[in-house]
């Protein structure tokens, strides 16, 4: 057999139940520490905070022009 073709292995029900409450777990936890880690990150607040006061008057940029300048 090739070793990139992909074998089917079955997997109990219950496992797999088991096994995808743990992933939908672990993207919870996931999200919720990337949010606490961004609000404890002053940096990240004032950027945030300049950003939406720039927004709110009006300043802002083509995305097109943007992109091009990150190139």
């Amino acid at each position: 057999m090739n070793s990139r073709q992909l074998k089917t292995i079955p997997v109990p029900q219950k496992l797999f139940e088991t096994m995808l409450e743990a992933y939908q777990k672990w993207e919870k936890f996931s999200d919720e520490f990337e949010d606490y880690l961004l609000a404890s990150d002053k940096k990240f607040i004032e950027k945030m905070r300049k950003a939406r006061k720039e927004h709110l008057n009006g300043e802002i940029r083509d995305l097109q022009i943007l992109k091009q300048e990150l190139r």
